[in-house]
């Protein structure tokens, strides 16, 4: 799955890409909030942060398109009923703490409604590539899922080579790898900042 959907979005680049005007490169950076909702997780928003790189490709005056690859540390918490619901697999004394770590892939289509204002849309596919918690009984299992699909919505305020954004991401995957009686989605507040380099 993973394979498909990054050639997937190599072949959309470079379809795009044969249309642009001009593609900028730069970085991004910033803080997250996440809340992963689910039975046994602690419904509340929580702070990491993220950083990457971007290119934006302008379509013309109106229309661009910010592929992106970034590193996206994320928070979490275990609720205090967590065993209530996991009775089998769950460790009862497992650390409140949840530690994630992904690599992101947003793929966003902008739209500049001034000069100074670009809203945007898109698909997100992030993949987990390092987990810090003890939920499941078996210290060798995750809890999460690898693969994590959601679709991210936001506002840009356009500032010569400074683009300050704020999206939210709204995962549609369940990331429940403990029990497929319950579900688990992510949902992510991103506020950054893309800085254009060349």
């Amino acid at each position: 799955m993973k394979k498909n959907i990054l050639l997937s979005a190599f072949a959309l680049f470079c379809a795009f890409g044969s249309y642009a005007q001009s593609v900028n490169y730069g970085l991004s950076l910033g803080a997250n909030l996440t809340n992963i909702k689910g039975n046994g997780i602690k419904d509340s928003y929580n702070a990491g942060w993220f950083g990457g790189g971007f290119a934006r490709i302008n379509l013309n005056k109106k229309w661009d398109i910010q592929p992106e690859l970034i590193f996206n540390y994320v928070n979490s918490k275990k609720a205090n009923n967590f065993i209530n619901f996991y009775n089998v697999n769950g460790y009862p004394d497992a650390s409140n703490q949840i530690k994630l770590s992904y690599i992101s892939v947003p793929i966003l289509m902008g739209y500049k409604v001034s000069k100074l204002l670009t809203v945007n849309a898109g698909p997100q596919y992030s993949f987990l590539v390092y987990d810090n918690e003890d939920l499941v009984i078996n210290d060798k299992a995750v809890a999460f899922k690898r693969n994590d699909v959601g679709i991210a919505t936001g506002v840009q305020a356009d500032l010569l080579n400074v683009r300050f954004f704020a999206n939210y991401v709204f995962g549609v995957a369940n990331i429940n790898n403990i029990d497929n009686r319950y579900k688990w989605y992510s949902r992510q507040l991103l506020i950054g900042m893309n800085i254009n380099l060349f």
